[in-house]
């Protein structure tokens, strides 16, 4: 699909698309694209930030689908905060201190590479865990106004609070025994802002194999940092109306955790039923001695690959055996549909293209059309994107464009408390007076 034609250019690529995402297509909740990420920042407040930040009313700012997509960097989130608000440092520190959460879960990812999809430590029990999500989990009928609440959040809008995140992944992993990576995928299927860093990084650290004890709540958490919103009116038995240590003594004393009765998801799709794509859908392309390859973590016009080369040719390529695999809600792919809409209308490119397949393949043969020797594509810590261009060199030049550093930390990142003491002059401009703060 290129800029040049008209005709329908969505519709044909949702065709494309097909077997890629759940859902039909109906108009997303949250507008893509870096116009829509600078109208946010600039509209954003972090005063109330720290003092609100745990209760799901908290003055949070949404930003993260744009982190997550590249449509904003965390250095502009940061410089431009400072920029705003350049005497007022209490006002900052604790929303750039939670900021500072993506780049460690980052440099996590960088570190392990696709180690991230397996338990980086030890579980801190001894509980065996089930490698299924229960059907009424996934159908948001538990029964528990709580749990399918954010379930309906999670499937209806693409959204939870990251406390509701961390009290549904508790819930999944402790109270119904099932495996973090289920839920960490299930996450990344449906929240705009879903990737590998982040969630597996956070589902680790419920489950106790990224931090030095699992997290679990109870009903009073829930109840005191949502308002009451579920628990005021809920006649429902409830697994966490208990004190801590007998919630810990009940989740890991041995016994194995509640499972559903019934089996495992059902598929989704049937394989058979989706048609191959055709690679033969570029269409005539001018020919062009450098190709920027825009993936799914870089879109913005501002991104160093695409401001380096404004007269490269630019392709986006949907990563088509990945989304079979794990399929967005279609809410998600609408998102970076737009998003995709607002960068192209503000490339100078002459060429821009948005591909469907295996990146590696449809990039050599795009390449090879145009004629292009030399690759270019945005650094960024996840393995499909190293593995990708590690596969295009054996074939041309790629040159891969470095990333603005948030802070600098050349430490295996174990705990982000470590990590935080290290980084924070150089995320703050100054030492704060005390580097550390629980979760409640």
């Amino acid at each position: 699909m290129t800029t040049t034609d008209p005709a329908g250019p969505r519709a044909a690529l949702l065709d494309r698309l097909r077997g890629c995402y759940l859902g039909d297509p109906r108009p997303g909740t949250l507008p893509g694209g870096r116009t829509e990420a600078l109208r946010q920042l600039r509209a954003y407040d972090p005063a109330a930030y720290c003092r609100t930040r745990n209760h799901l009313s908290g003055t949070v700012s949404r930003l993260s689908p744009y982190l997550r997509h590249g449509m904003l960097s965390a250095v502009e989130v940061r410089d431009y905060l400072k920029a705003r608000f350049p005497n007022d440092p209490a006002r900052l520190e604790e929303f750039l201190r939670q900021l500072a959460w993506r780049d460690f879960f980052e440099k996590v990812l960088a570190w392990h590479g696709r180690g991230l999809d397996d338990d980086l430590e030890e579980p801190k029990h001894a509980v065996a865990r089930s490698a299924r999500i229960p059907l009424d989990v996934l159908a948001g009928d538990t029964g528990l106004p709580c749990v399918d609440g954010m379930l309906r959040e999670l499937f209806t809008d693409g959204y939870l609070h990251n406390h509701a995140r961390l009290w549904f992944a508790a819930y999944l992993c402790h109270f119904r025994g099932v495996r973090w990576q289920l839920g960490a995928q299930l996450f990344r299927q449906h929240l705009y802002d879903g990737d590998l860093a982040s969630n597996s990084c956070s589902w680790q650290w419920v489950e106790g194999t990224f931090a030095s004890k699992p997290y679990f709540m109870n009903k009073q958490n829930v109840a005191t940092f949502s308002g009451g919103k579920w628990c005021d009116t809920c006649t429902a038995k409830c697994p966490f109306d208990a004190d801590y240590p007998e919630l810990q003594h009940r989740l890991f004393a041995g016994s194995t955790a509640p499972f559903g009765s019934r089996s495992a998801e059902r598929e989704a799709r049937n394989e058979a039923d989706t048609p191959p794509v055709s690679s033969d859908d570029i269409g005539p392309v001018p020919t062009a001695t450098d190709l920027v390859w825009v993936h799914d973590a870089a879109m913005s016009w501002d991104d160093a690959a695409l401001k380096a080369n404004p007269t490269a040719a630019a392709a986006f390529a949907f990563d088509e055996p990945a989304l079979r695999v794990e399929p967005w809600a279609y809410h998600r792919l609408a998102f970076v549909l737009d998003g995709l809409d607002d960068l192209f209308a503000h490339l100078p490119n002459p060429t821009k293209l948005t591909l469907v397949g295996d990146p590696a393949e449809r990039l050599t043969a795009l390449a090879r059309q145009l004629g292009a020797t030399t690759l270019h594509v945005s650094e960024h810590p996840n393995p499909r994107v190293a593995e990708t261009a590690e596969q295009l060199r054996s074939s041309f030049r790629v040159v891969v464009h470095p990333r603005p550093a948030f802070a600098e930390y050349p430490h295996e990142p174990k705990r982000f408390s470590r990590y935080w003491e290290k980084v924070a002059p150089q995320v703050l401009g100054y030492r704060p007076k005390s580097s550390k703060r629980m979760h409640q």
